[in-house]
């Protein structure tokens, strides 16, 4: 075999190595089967449809269209193809500290695992559950710029800001009956629990 053979033969090889793995524009996306499928742009605007995306367990996204991907053509044909891994520099959180860890989306919403903390920043956020919901901590600080609520099967009360140094105060009760409250006389730190990881 003369050496323009070999060259020939391992130009074709390099060629089909490049095609095996490859970047594309995200076209489309649809979420709605077991796997996501992405419509991706690639090169020479070579169209692919319906490739799955593989995410890693516990975490998943749908990312917006012109999104970058990369593709890998299993079996080197490009007819097979997967999504590993999905990037889009428009919205990618930026300046985290060595360490750090983030989720975060196009409309500015993040949860960021800080060195000095969490913090935890959205639109309207909702903690949701059966069971008990326990804050532990050393201070604890609420804050709100309008108005706080609260309620215990229906009784509650609400304080409205007014502006300047006026506030509003109603209290409400929805099918529900109120006990005044009495004395347990306990102090602390034996204040019982409900919650399954408190000590």
């Amino acid at each position: 075999m003369n050496m323009t053979t070999i060259s020939k033969l391992l130009t074709k090889l390099q060629t089909k190595l490049r095609l095996q793995i490859g970047r594309a524009i995200i076209t489309a996306v649809d979420d709605t089967g077991e796997l996501q499928t992405l419509q991706l742009k690639a090169l020479a605007d070579e169209v692919m449809d319906l490739r799955e995306r593989l995410q890693e367990y516990g975490f998943t996204s749908v990312p917006q269209v012109g999104a970058e991907s990369v593709f890998v053509a299993l079996g080197g044909s490009r007819s097979n193809t997967v999504v590993v891994a999905v990037e889009d520099r428009r919205y990618r959180l930026k300046g985290l500290s060595g360490g750090e860890v983030a989720l975060y989306d196009d409309q500015d919403q993040v949860v960021h695992i800080k060195r000095n903390g969490l913090h935890l920043k959205g639109q309207n956020i909702l903690l949701e559950t059966d069971g008990v919901c326990r804050i532990d901590a050393d201070g604890l600080e609420l804050h709100a710029r309008s108005y706080r609520q609260d309620d215990i099967a229906g009784y509650g009360q609400r304080r409205t800001w007014l502006g300047g140094t006026n506030w509003h105060d109603d209290t409400y009760t929805t099918g529900a009956a109120f006990d005044a409250p009495t004395e347990h006389g306990l102090d602390q730190p034996d204040i019982p629990s409900n919650h399954p990881e408190a000590i």
